[in-house]
C-alpha cells in the first residue's frame, strides 16, 4: 500500500504541535507568589496562626497543606518577635507538607534571614488554586504579589473577621463560648492610600464587616457567600465553618493589603483566589483542542483515500 508519507508526518506533526498548546500550561516555579510581612503578636497568652495552601497540577484533583504554629503574647516571660514568627510560619508548611502531600509538593514557604517576612510559592509545574491565612495573635499581617498588582494578577482578596472563641475554647476546660468583642479597632490598609479603621467595642463581627466595606469605598462589598468555600475537617477547630459574611476585593488595582486586627476577642481569616488557569472560559480557549480533532479527522481521511486507490489498482493488476 502507498500512502504519501510527507503528508502524513506534516499533519501527524501539526495536529500533536496544536493539541499540546492547549495542554502544556503548567506554571513554572515561583510564578504564583504570595510575600507576607509579620508583625509581633500583640494579643496575651500563646495563639494561633495557621495557613492553608491548595494547589494542584494540571487538571488533577486538588492537593493542600496547612501550615499551624503558635505564638507567645508580650505578657509571656519570651514573646514571640516578628522575625521569629515569619521563620516558624515558613517552617510550619514545609514540615506539614512532609506528612500531608509527600509525593506532590506544589508549594513551598521560605522566611528571608533576619527580616519580619516569608514567600510562599510555586513548585515547578504546579499552580496555586487558593491561599488562606488565619491569624488569633492581633499581628498586623500584609500581603503583596511581588511585581504585581492584585487586578494583574487576578488574584482575588476576601477579609473575613472571626470571634477567637471558635479556635480558643476547648471542652472541659471553659464553661462556653464567649463569642464578642473585647474592645479596640480593626485597620485596614490598601496600597498607599490612607488607612480606614473600625472601632469594635459593642459590635459583632458582621457589624464590623459592614462598616469596614463601606469604608473602603466602591473597591470592597459585604457578601454573604464565600469567595470560595472555607475547607473543613472533622474534628479540628482550626478550620474555621463561614460564619455568613466576609468583605471581599475583586480585581483590586493595589499591590498590597495591610489587616491590622487590635482586639482580643477577634481574630481575621484573609483568602486568596488564584486564577484557575487550567479551565476553559470561552469558546477561545477550546480553539486548539478543535483544531487537532480536524487536522486528525483529515489525517484519517488522507489515510482512508489512499488505502481505497492502493486496493484498486491492487485488485486491477491482479
Amino acid at each position: 500500500m502507498t500512502i504519501n508519507n510527507n503528508i502524513l508526518s506534516l499533519a501527524i506533526i501539526f495536529a500533536s504541535a496544536i493539541t499540546l498548546s492547549g495542554t502544556a500550561s503548567a506554571l513554572p516555579a515561583g510564578t504564583d507568589r504570595l510575600h507576607i510581612q509579620t508583625s509581633d503578636p500583640k494579643k496575651n497568652d500563646e495563639t494561633a496562626f495557621s495557613y492553608l495552601v491548595e494547589w494542584r497540577k494540571g487538571s488533577e484533583v486538588t492537593h493542600r497543606s496547612n501550615g499551624l504554629t503558635f505564638v507567645h503574647g508580650p505578657d509571656k516571660k519570651k514573646p514571640t518577635t516578628a522575625v521569629e514568627a515569619a521563620r516558624k510560619f515558613a517552617k510550619s508548611l514545609n514540615v506539614a507538607m512532609t506528612y500531608e502531600s509527600p509525593s506532590d509538593r506544589g508549594a513551598k514557604a521560605k522566611a528571608t534571614e533576619g527580616k519580619p517576612e516569608f514567600m510562599v510559592s510555586n513548585t515547578e509545574g504546579y499552580d496555586f488554586n487558593h491561599v488562606t491565612t488565619r491569624d488569633y495573635s492581633n499581628q498586623e499581617l500584609s500581603y503583596n504579589l511581588p511585581g504585581k498588582s492584585f487586578s494583574a494578577a487576578s488574584v482575588d482578596v476576601a477579609i473575613d473577621i472571626v470571634y477567637a472563641a471558635a479556635v480558643e475554647f476547648m471542652e472541659g476546660f471553659a464553661i462556653g463560648k464567649e463569642e464578642k468583642t473585647k474592645g479596640g479597632f480593626v485597620r485596614v490598609t490598601i496600597g498607599d492610600g490612607e488607612p480606614v479603621e473600625i472601632k469594635t467595642d459593642g459590635k459583632t463581627n458582621v457589624q464590623i464587616e459592614n462598616e469596614l466595606a463601606k469604608a473602603l469605598g466602591a473597591k470592597a462589598n459585604f457578601s454573604k457567600t464565600p469567595i470560595y468555600p472555607n475547607y473543613r475537617e472533622s474534628g479540628s477547630r482550626n478550620y474555621k465553618e463561614f460564619d455568613g459574611g466576609e468583605i471581599q476585593l475583586k480585581g483590586l488595582n493595589a499591590e498590597s493589603i495591610t489587616i491590622d486586627i487590635n482586639d482580643a476577642g477577634l481574630g481575621v481569616l484573609t483568602k486568596f483566589d488564584f486564577p484557575d488557569v487550567h479551565k476553559p472560559t470561552d469558546v477561545a480557549s477550546k480553539i486548539p483542542y478543535m483544531v487537532g480533532l480536524l487536522v486528525l479527522g483529515i489525517v484519517g481521511y488522507v489515510v482512508y483515500v489512499n488505502y481505497i486507490r492502493d486496493k484498486g489498482k491492487e485488485e486491477e493488476e491482479g
